[in-house]
């Protein structure tokens, strides 16, 4: 072990001390933040792979007192299977040849640093509007993704943190960019029979998203991308590529992407999840004679470590909610806010934002930090007589932040997972310590700006 890796160590039975001795939650709730905690640390401070990581975590949880099943029903997770049917989807564009096809493509069209950039944002844009789910964008982008990435290699790490940061920030357009979002909106109309509409999400949350994914882009830009690998394929279109009609593969490939997209965008209509859809069209596309790719080409394709990481730390998130951790950080932040009756707008707002925007780095599931942080401040807005409308709304957007850490998210951790491990941990942080205190600044600008405005005053 290095120092370093001593140092964290010994803070982490510091801190494993502290909930054991100074805390009045079940022994069943301290073990599982002590071991959520313990997962973490190992994936982001050791060389383990992820899948690894998650593993010992969980086995160390239930040696400890955790129940067995939690390992078993890791796997009963939607987004595991999401994940395991998106690699096997971005297997069959490589398979078919629609991948070299795209590359060519992109040779032709993207040949300068502007195009490039401006194609990705605005494919980014219109998927945030049309498909309901972060994870679900991020495999409809790899494919995307293994184009540009082969093509330009210089800039894979900054492909790889480009895309998924744009498609969380673009998770702010609309009221379908986030489960969470539909939980969060029902907890409200739950509670005071008020709601959000489509096109009032919308009015609020496109011109947020926009801008936030437009500074994302130059940030992102200006610390990572390397100017000399776009210069050098300016012009330089590969002449060799012969252009062929499209082969029976690269037919039934796009029939099968258009089809997965389509059933994705009309899931209120057929009500069956993202997860199935996703499953369901990767077991068609690995059928014979029927499919693009075998049975172990499949298979192959999964990155099997970052599902058993995903199953792994998503069960012990979800642990956290049933032995009540997440109840106790809950009373413990709703007794000191009640303490300041007298705070001004300004400051409810900086209250509001600061909390949701970071609770990304304690709540690492998206919809878990909506079902945590909702119903507090709608306490929290019965108290200081606020609009539990806006403080919702806000809520929402603070908490689809999570840009620090790949375990933040699912749409993160797909991309950090492929070939080569594109961006570190490192990358990523760095990001987030630019991008995190402009996205708190321009939440409390557009809200003076431009919500109290539109119907969504505080007060």
């Amino acid at each position: 072990m290095t120092n370093r890796q001593i140092l964290y160590l010994c803070l982490y039975l510091a801190f494993a001390i502290y909930i054991f001795l100074y805390t009045e939650m079940a022994y069943l709730g301290q073990l599982s933040l002590i071991i959520f905690v313990l997962s973490l640390g190992l994936f982001l401070f050791t060389k383990l792979p992820a899948g690894l990581a998650g593993l010992i975590a969980l086995i160390i949880g239930i040696l400890f007192g955790l129940p067995e099943d939690v390992l078993f029903a890791s796997f009963n997770e939607h987004v595991v299977w999401l994940m395991i049917g998106a690699f096997i989807i971005g297997a069959s564009v490589e398979i078919s040849g629609l991948h070299e096809r795209l590359i060519h493509w992109i040779e032709i069209k993207c040949n300068s640093e502007k195009k490039m950039n401006m194609f990705l944002f605005l494919l980014i844009q219109i998927i945030s509007v049309t498909v309901p789910s972060t994870s679900g964008r991020a495999a409809a982008m790899l494919p995307i993704y293994n184009a540009f990435a082969t093509k330009y290699r210089h800039n894979q790490t900054y492909f790889a943190l480009l895309l998924p940061i744009l498609i969380l920030i673009g998770a702010n357009l609309t009221l379908i960019g986030a489960g969470s979002h539909i939980v969060g909106i029902g907890l409200l109309e739950g509670q005071t029979k008020e709601t959000i509409s489509y096109s009032a999400f919308l009015i609020w949350g496109l011109p947020f998203g926009l801008i936030m994914g437009l500074i994302s882009l130059y940030v992102i830009k200006k610390m990572y991308f390397e100017h000399n690998s776009a210069e050098q394929a300016n012009g330089n279109v590969n002449t060799s590529y012969e252009k062929k009609p499209f082969s029976i593969k690269e037919k039934k490939t796009l029939i099968y992407i258009s089809v997965t997209v389509l059933l994705w965008m009309t899931e209120n209509i057929h009500g069956f999840g993202i997860a199935f859809i996703t499953m369901a069209m990767s077991v068609i596309m690995m059928l014979p004679n029927i499919g693009v790719l075998t049975w172990k080409q499949g298979l192959k394709s999964v990155s099997w470590s970052l599902i058993l990481f995903v199953a792994s730390a998503t069960a012990l998130g979800e642990l956290l909610v049933k032995y009540k951790v997440v109840d106790a950080i809950q009373e413990q932040l709703l007794s000191r806010l009640s303490q300041f009756q007298n705070m001004s707008e300004l400051v409810i707002l900086i209250v509001i934002v600061v909390i949701t925007v970071t609770s990304h780095l304690y709540v690492t599931s998206h919809t878990t930090r909506a079902i945590v942080f909702v119903p507090l401040f709608l306490l929290f807005s019965e108290t200081f007589h606020l609009n539990p409308v806006a403080v919702v709304f806000i809520t929402l957007i603070g908490t689809n932040y999570c840009v620090t850490f790949p375990v933040s998210s699912k749409a993160l951790l797909l991309f950090y997972e492929q070939q080569g491990n594109p961006f570190k941990n490192k990358d990523l942080a760095k990001v987030s310590c630019v991008l995190m205190p402009i996205y708190m600044l321009l939440m409390i600008g557009c809200y003076y700006f431009w919500w109290q405005h539109t119907g969504i005053s505080l007060r």
